[in-house]
C-alpha cells in the first residue's frame, strides 16, 4: 500500500476541508510501558562514533527515534567508507546490522527499501518485516553526506514483536467486513452526500500486516496482526480500515480522501457518474480554446506545481517517474464546496480552484510519494500543511491572483498576533428580542456570503418551515423535520427579506443554502443539532450565514414569532495584507479558510500548547485540518521573521529547500512533530554550504509549456546562523512539546462530597469488599452469534455455545494508576470488587465472542430520613473507548433496575455514550451512558469518587432500594476492567437549622 510502499499502488486521497470520522478505539491493556533501549549498546554506538551522538527517544517505543552525529568529522560509522551510492548503502546496511535492536527492531526484521538522493547525499529507508509479515508505517532511514559520512538514523520500528502470523480471520471475511463498516457509514458524510455517492464501493486492496496500536499516536501500543483494507469507490470515498486478523475487530480507521508534465482535464459537468465525465483538453491542445474559467485555472495550476518541483528540485511530478497528471473540474463527486486528490487525479467543485488550492491538491500526491505522512494525527497534521506551504509557496511566486502584500516582489508582512484585515473574524451573536429569549449566542461565521464587519447587523430571523418528507409505504424518514431546510420552504412569504433559521442535519448544507435563496431569503443561520461549538459552514452563496450553538437554535424555535439578532466581527486590530491567507480566492469559499501567518485568527492552534490544539480522534482523523496550524506557522515565521521569539526570516527559497529536504529525507509516515523539529535541523546541518536552488515556477502560460520550464538559478547558501533560525523557530511553535492538554487528563476529577458546616455526614450501610463480596449477587447477560441479548442469574460464567461473561469478583491486585503531572487518584492497598475487560475474546459471532454484561446487584437498604440523601463509591475504569464500560442502575421498591438519570449525579457521573448496536457494538449495554475508556492519552485510569443524589434518582424516605453495578463488554479486545471499593449510603443530618447543601470539595 502506498503508505507503507511509496511509489506503487495505493495513494492517499486528502480534502482540503475537514471531513468527520470515528474516533479509533483505545489501546489493549496488555501494550506495555515504552522499554528503553539497551544502554551498552547505546554506550558502544557512543564511542564508536567520530563527533558527539544526539539522540531522541520515539514516544511511542521509547527506542531511539533519531541518532544523529555533530561537531567536527561528525560520523555515526566512521570506520566504514562509502564513496558512491552503493557504498551509502552498504554503510547504511552494515550500521543497522549492528545496531539495529537500538532502534527497535532486530537486524533481521529490515530490509533495504529505497534511496533517494540529492546534492546533501543519500537517504538509504529500510522497512521492517516480521516473519514475512510487514509493519505498518515502520521504516528507518540512514543518511550519508556526500563525504561519505553517515549522519543520522531516524524513524519507527515496532520493538520485541512476537505473535503468531497465522490469521485466525480469512482474507474474504476482512474484506467483506472493512467493506460493510464503510458502506454503513462512510467518513464526512455525516451530514449526507450527492445522490448515489456510496456506488461502486469495493477493497482495492488489502494486506495481512503486523500493526502497533497508537503508532500514528506517538503512544504506546500493542502489537497485532492485522488485515489492513483500503475500500474505495474510485470516486468520493478512499478509507483505511485495520482489522485484527485474530478476532475481526477493528483496530484503526481513517479517511485518505485529501483531499515531461503531462496534464488531463476531464469535465464532470456536476456528475457524480464517471462513465459520463468527458476529457475536454490534454497536454499540447489549444489553450485556453474555450474553457471556462475554472478549467484554465486547473490547468495552469497543475503545470505551476509540476513545475515548481521539477525546476527547483528535480521531482518529475509526484511519482518521480513524469506520472500523467489529471484533474476532473464540477466533480459532483465531492460534498462542495471542496477539492480532493483520491489517489489518481485532484478533483475540483466549481469556484474552487484558485492557485493555491491546486498547488494544495497536487502536494499531497507529492507527499504521499515522498514520506507516505498516514492522513491522522499529528503525521496527518503535517501532511495537511505541507500541502497548505507547497500552495501559497506557489501563490506567493506566480502571475495569477496576486493580491495586496502576497507576493515576494512586494511583501507587506505580517504583524506578529495580529489577523489579516482579509479575516472571517470571529463574531459576537445575541439575541435582542424577544426579551424572554434575550441573550448571547455562540457562532461562527459561514465561509460563503458577504464577510461580517465589526458593524452591527440588525437582522429578522424566521424559522423556516418545510415538509417531513415520508419515504416508502408512508413511513417517515428517520429524522426528518420540519424546521432542517431540507425542502422548499412553506413560509417563503414570511422568510423573503429576512434571515431564515434552519436545523443542521439530514440533508447537504448546500440543499438549506438553495432553499434560503429560493424563498428568498437574505441571510442563514443554521442550528446545530450537537452540544458542540459551532463552526464554519461551508458553501457557495450570496447570503450571509452563520452557525449558531444548538441551545440558541432552541430558543429560537421556541417563541411563535420572528426573533431579532445583533450580528458582528468581534474588534481586533488587523493587518492590511493578503500574505500567508490560503484559499483567499475561491469563490465558493467566500474567502479564505486559514491563516498559516497566525492560525488562531481561524480557530487553529499555533503552538502546540494552545488550546485550540485538537485531542479527539474522532474529531478530523485527529484534528489534521487544524493542528496543520502549528506546522504552517513553522513555515511563515521561518520564512518572515518573528521578532517575539528571536526569529530572523531566512526567506522563501531557504525554508522551502529545507521542508522538501526534511519531506523527502526524514518523515516517514507515521513521523509527528518532534520528528520534523529533528529533521529541519538535521536537513540545516546537511544543507549548509551546499548549493541550493532559489524556488522557481517559471511562467506556464502557454499549453506548449515551454514557459514553465526554467533553470532554476542558485539561491544563497544556508549558513549556521540560518540553523539558529531554525532551532528558534522550532521553539516558538512548540514542536518538540507534548501536547499535555491531551494527555494528561484524568477521567475522573479529584475531590469529595460533604454536606457542609451546619450538617454532619451519617453513613447508614457500606460495603468495602474485605471479606469478599458477601449478600451481594451477580447476573448476566450476553450475545450469542449476534442474536438479542439473554439474561442469567448462573454465576458461574460459562453459558451454552461456549459463551462466557466476566463475573465480577474480589481482588487485591489493584491496577497501576496513571502517572499525572498533578498528582492523580489513588486508593490505599485492600480488597476490592472487580469487573473485568478482558484482552481475550472474538468479535466474530463464533464460540470465542465475550460480548457481555456482568451485574453486581447490592443487597436492599432502606432510604434514610434526612436531608440530601446519596450513594458514593471509590472506583476506577480503564476499559475500550467506546464499546466496553460500566454505569450503575437502580431498583426502587422492587421495581426493575433503570439507568440513574444524569441529573442525579453529583460528582464525576459517566461521561460517554457506548457505540451504538448499528455503529457494531455487540456489548448488551450498546447506546448506554457509561464509564468508559482509560485515563487521556493512557492505557492506565486512576481513582476517583462518584455521588448519586438518591432523590433525584427518584428514591424518597423508606423507599427499599438495590444498585447494580454494570460491566459490559463486546466480544474482544479489552484493556483491564472497572474496580469499585468503598460503597456507602449516606444522608445529611441536620446539627442546626439552616439549610442544607451539598458541596464539592476540590
Amino acid at each position: 500500500m502506498k503508505i507503507l510502499s511509496r511509489g506503487r499502488s495505493v495513494a492517499l486521497g486528502l480534502a482540503l476541508v475537514a471531513a468527520g470520522l470515528a474516533a479509533p478505539p483505545a489501546l489493549s491493556a496488555s501494550a506495555a510501558p515504552a522499554a528503553k533501549p539497551d544502554p551498552n549498546l547505546v554506550s558502544k554506538m557512543r564511542s564508536v562514533a567520530s563527533g558527539s551522538v544526539a539522540l531522541r527517544a520515539n514516544p511511542a517505543t521509547g527506542d531511539v527515534g533519531f541518532a544523529r552525529a555533530t561537531g567536527t568529522n561528525a560520523d555515526l560509522l566512521p570506520g566504514v567508507s562509502a564513496e558512491d551510492r552503493q557504498g551509502a548503502i552498504d554503510k547504511a546496511t552494515t550500521y543497522l546490522r549492528r545496531y539495529a535492536t537500538v532502534f527497535g527492531a532486530r537486524a533481521d526484521e529490515l530490509k533495504q527499501s529505497g534511496v533517494y538522493a540529492d546534492q546533501a547525499g543519500y537517504s538509504i529507508s529500510f522497512s521492517q518485516s516480521y516473519r514475512g509479515v510487514p509493519v505498518f508505517g515502520a521504516e528507518l532511514k540512514a543518511h550519508v553526506d556526500r563525504q561519505g559520512d553517515l549522519t543520522s538514523v531516524n524513524g519507527y520500528a515496532a520493538p520485541h514483536l512476537s505473535l503468531s502470523t497465522t490469521p485466525k480471520v480469512s482474507e474474504s471475511d476482512a474484506s467483506a467486513r472493512a467493506l460493510t463498516m464503510v458502506k454503513a457509514q462512510p467518513a464526512g458524510y455525516e451530514d449526507g452526500g450527492p445522490a448515489n455517492y456510496k456506488q461502486g464501493l469495493t477493497v482495492r486492496d488489502i494486506k495481512l500486516m503486523v500493526y502497533r496500536t497508537g503508532s500514528t499516536r506517538g503512544i504506546d501500543g500493542e502489537a497485532k496482526l492485522a488485515w489492513v483494507a483500503e475500500v474505495w469507490n474510485k470516486n468520493n470515498i478512499r478509507e483505511m480500515v485495520v482489522l485484527d486478523a485474530a478476532t475481526g475487530k477493528y483496530l484503526n480507521r481513517w479517511s485518505m480522501m485529501t483531499d515531461d508534465l503531462d496534464r488531463t482535464l476531464v469535465e464532470a459537468n456536476g456528475s457524480d457518474d464517471p462513465s459520463t465525465f468527458t476529457e475536454v483538453w490534454h497536454e499540447g491542445d489549444p489553450f485556453p480554446d474555450g474553457l471556462d474559467q475554472d478549467q484554465q485555472n486547473e490547468v495552469l495550476g497543475t503545470a505551476e506545481a509540476y513545475w515548481m518541483f521539477r525546476n527547483t528540485f528535480g521531482r518529475d511530478s509526484y511519482d518521480g517517474k513524469g506520472h500523467p497528471m489529471t484533474t476532473v473540474n464540477n466533480d459532483g463527486r465531492i460534498d462542495c464546496p471542496n477539492a480532493n486528490w483520491n489517489g489518481q487525479t485532484t478533483n475540483y467543485c466549481n469556484g474552487v480552484s484558485s492557485d493555491d488550492t491546486v498547488a494544495h491538491e497536487w502536494a499531497h500526491a507529492y507527499t504521499e510519494y515522498t514520506s507516505g505522512l498516514i492522513y491522522q494525527w499529528q503525521p496527518g497534521a503535517m501532511n495537511e500543511a505541507y500541502s497548505d506551504i507547497w500552495g501559497e509557496t506557489v501563490d506567493m511566486l506566480n502571475n495569477r491572483f496576486n493580491d495586496k502584500g502576497e507576493t515576494q516582489a512586494d511583501p507587506i508582512k505580517r504583524t506578529p498576533g495580529t489577523c489579516s484585515n482579509y479575516t472571517r473574524s470571529p463574531i459576537a451573536v445575541s439575541i435582542t428580542a424577544p426579551a424572554e429569549i434575550a441573550g448571547d449566542c455562540q457562532a461562527a461565521p459561514a465561509s460563503f456570503g458577504p464577510v461580517i464587519t465589526q458593524t452591527p447587523l440588525t437582522v429578522q430571523v424566521v424559522v423556516g418551515a418545510d415538509a417531513d418528507t415520508d419515504g416508502p409505504d408512508n413511513d417517515p424518514i428517520a429524522n426528518d423535520t420540519t424546521t432542517n431546510g431540507c425542502d422548499p420552504l412553506d413560509n417563503a412569504a414570511e422568510v423573503a427579506g429576512n434571515w431564515v433559521f434552519v436545523d443542521r442535519g439530514f440533508c447537504t448544507f448546500a440543499v438549506k443554502i438553495a432553499n434560503a435563496e429560493d424563498a428568498g431569503a437574505e441571510g442563514i443561520v443554521i442550528g446545530d443539532n450537537r452540544e458542540e461549538p459551532p463552526f464554519s459552514v461551508a458553501g457557495e452563496s450570496s447570503l450571509y450565514g452563520i452557525m449558531v450553538d444548538q441551545a440558541s437554535g432552541t430558543k429560537i424555535k421556541s417563541v411563535p414569532g420572528p426573533v431579532t439578532l445583533k450580528v458582528n466581527a468581534q474588534p481586533a486590530d488587523t493587518d492590511d495584507t493578503y500574505r500567508w491567507l490560503s484559499g483567499e480566492n475561491d469563490p465558493a469559499f467566500g474567502g479564505a479558510i486559514r491563516d498559516m501567518w497566525s492560525p488562531n485568527c481561524y480557530g487553529d492552534p499555533g503552538r502546540v500548547s494552545d488550546e485550540e490544539y485538537i485531542c479527539d480522534g474522532s474529531d478530523d482523523h485527529g484534528g489534521v485540518h487544524t493542528n496543520s496550524g502549528i506546522v504552517n506557522r513553522t513555515y511563515a515565521i521561518l520564512v518572515d521573521g518573528y521578532a517575539p521569539g528571536n526569529v530572523t526570516g531566512i526567506g522563501l527559497d531557504k525554508a522551502a529547500n529545507l521542508f522538501w529536504h526534511t519531506q523527502t529525507n526524514y518523515l516517514t509516515p507515521v513521523s509527528g512533530f518532534k520528528d520534523l523539529a529533528d529533521g529541519l535541523e538535521a536537513s540545516c546541518a546537511d544543507l549548509t554550504g551546499k548549493a541550493i536552488n532559489k524556488v522557481t515556477l517559471g511562467n506556464p502560460q502557454r499549453a506548449d509549456e515551454a514557459d514553465g520550464q526554467a533553470t532554476a538559478p542558485p539561491a544563497a547558501k544556508i549558513k549556521a546562523a540560518d540553523c539558529t533560525q531554525v532551532a528558534n523557530a522550532v521553539k516558538v511553535t512548540q514542536l518538540r512539546k507534548n501536547p499535555v492538554q491531551c494527555n494528561f487528563q484524568p477521567m475522573l476529577e479529584k475531590g469529595t462530597v460533604s454536606c457542609g458546616k451546619q450538617f454532619k455526614t451519617k453513613t447508614v450501610w457500606s460495603e468495602d469488599f474485605e471479606h469478599g463480596l458477601g449478600n451481594w449477587t451477580k447476573d448476566a447477560e450476553f450475545f450469542v452469534n449476534g442474536n438479542p441479548p439473554t439474561t442469567t442469574t448462573d454465576p458461574s460464567g460459562d453459558y451454552p455455545g461456549g459463551h462466557t461473561s466476566h463475573p465480577w469478583k474480589v481482588t487485591k491486585d489493584l491496577p497501576p494508576v496513571t502517572d499525572l503531572p498533578g498528582g492523580a487518584g489513588t486508593h490505599p492497598k485492600s480488597k476490592v470488587a472487580f469487573g473485568a475487560d478482558p484482552t481475550t475474546g472474538s468479535c466474530a459471532f463464533d464460540a470465542d465472542d465475550e460480548s457481555s454484561r456482568d451485574g453486581l446487584i447490592s443487597p436492599e437498604v432502606t432510604v434514610p430520613g434526612g436531608f440530601q440523601p446519596r450513594l458514593s463509591f471509590a472506583h476506577y475504569v480503564a476499559t475500550e473507548q467506546g464499546f466496553d464500560g460500566g454505569n450503575v442502575k437502580i431498583s426502587i421498591n422492587g421495581d426493575p433496575f433503570e439507568m440513574i438519570p444524569a441529573d442525579a449525579w453529583v460528582l464525576n457521573g459517566p461521561g460517554a455514550t457506548l457505540a451504538s448496536v448499528a455503529e457494531g457494538n455487540t456489548d448488551p449495554m450498546a447506546g448506554e451512558a457509561a464509564f468508559t475508556g482509560t485515563d487521556g492519552g493512557e492505557v492506565t485510569g486512576s481513582w476517583g469518587t462518584s455521588v448519586v443524589n438518591l432523590a433525584k434518582a427518584g428514591a424518597k424516605k423508606g423507599d427499599v432500594v438495590q444498585f447494580r453495578f454494570d460491566m459490559g463488554r463486546d466480544g474482544c479486545n479489552g484493556v483491564d476492567g472497572w474496580y469499585i471499593d468503598d460503597v456507602a449510603v449516606q444522608v445529611c443530618k441536620e446539627v442546626s437549622r439552616k439549610a442544607a447543601r451539598l458541596t464539592t470539595d476540590e
